[in-house]
């Protein structure tokens, strides 16, 4: 008995190899792409870090953003009053002599921001912002600058290169000459150099056809 059940399951063990091996034998290859050629992995690109986006802080002007719209807290059309009442640390304003601007040094003199309103009425708003430097020979300054990073010290070929539609121009008084940057409102950006200098000593943000002259005077 146990010879028959043996020699039955060696039997059927037998044709389910046999058909296993014919089921492998008739198998179809898989297929590869035309002309022998192989699939290539695409290349991936890393992106370059971005340089992470300036914090303004009102109350250092190291950090401010120059613009069309004014430099760091102080903007073209703002309140001249409520602004400067708004502004920290030690900001000067002569209400005798020149009531209608007022100005700040940083702590080693190295440049000053500065800030008008209209004449014609102590209601008239702001409209021209300054940052300058008193130095002979203007270098790059830890103050206020563009969104590109030019601020005091920029050379007329960098400002050229990062606004290639900015217009050039010379001061109707004195002999600076300016580069005026494109804007989409009444208000542009200059920077200033001074005569047979390339290097900005002045950048400033006005409503006005040029940079004041004279504020005070």
């Amino acid at each position: 008995m146990i010879n028959t059940r043996t020699s039955a399951l060696v039997v059927a063990t037998t044709l389910a190899v046999g058909s296993l091996v014919g089921c492998a034998g008739t198998s179809t290859p898989a297929s590869t792409p035309s002309g022998g050629s192989t699939p290539t992995a695409t290349a991936t690109t890393t992106p370059s870090p971005t340089a992470e986006p300036r914090v303004e802080d009102p109350a250092d002007p190291a950090t401010w953003i120059i613009d069309e719209a004014g430099v760091g807290p102080i903007d073209v059309g703002g309140d001249f009053t409520s602004t400067l009442g708004g502004l920290a640390g030690p900001w000067a304003n002569d209400t005798a002599n020149c009531s209608w601007s007022a100005w700040w040094m940083a702590a080693d003199s190295a440049y000053g921001v500065s800030f008008v309103r209209g004449t014609e009425s102590e209601a008239a708003p702001i409209r021209e912002i300054s940052v300058y430097s008193a130095a002979e020979t203007p270098a790059v300054v830890p103050g206020p600058v563009t969104e590109v990073g030019l601020g005091i010290g920029a050379t007329k070929a960098e400002v050229l290169a990062a606004y290639p539609d900015a217009q050039e121009g010379v001061s109707t008084i004195g002999s600076d000459t300016w580069i005026m940057l494109p804007s989409a409102t009444d208000a542009h950006v200059y920077f200033a150099f001074r005569e047979n200098s390339d290097t900005a000593w002045d950048v400033t943000v006005t409503t006005g056809a040029e940079p004041s002259y004279e504020v005070c005077g």
